[in-house]
């Protein structure tokens, strides 16, 4: 997996609105592609967008959050780990998604509340 900055906004626009985020965490598209902290992950072999991430600070912490195409699982583990790795601060992440709360526990994540997860920076 390639982790890149956005290529081709026009592709780009249209995985956002057919991977959008849950309802919980859904950010505007203008925030999304504005983020400084924006991770674009692309196939190695067809160079094809297959999953973005976001880091924000939000009520004085770093939340995560992102979407992903499906059949993505164990890159999309790295790819939350790699991010992460690169972050000075505990990440926090929301989520009422059965499957994202186990990717969330493969990368890490702690749950720390009935859908709130932290991975925590030193340990």
């Amino acid at each position: 997996m390639i982790i890149d900055h956005i290529r081709d906004l026009t592709e780009f626009w249209r995985f956002y609105n057919r991977y959008s985020m849950p309802e919980e965490v859904q950010y505007e598209f203008e925030f999304v592609v504005n983020n400084p902290n924006l991770y674009c992950f692309y196939d190695e072999k067809t160079e094809k967008l297959k999953a973005y991430i976001t880091i924000q600070k939000e009520d004085g912490k770093l939340t995560l959050s992102g979407a992903s195409c499906r059949k993505n699982f164990l890159d999309n583990i790295n790819a939350i780990i790699k991010v992460c790795n690169a972050q000075t601060e505990d990440v926090y992440a929301i989520t009422k998604v059965k499957q994202a709360k186990l990717l969330l526990r493969k990368a890490g994540f702690k749950k720390i509340e009935q859908d709130l997860f932290v991975r925590y920076k030193n340990g």
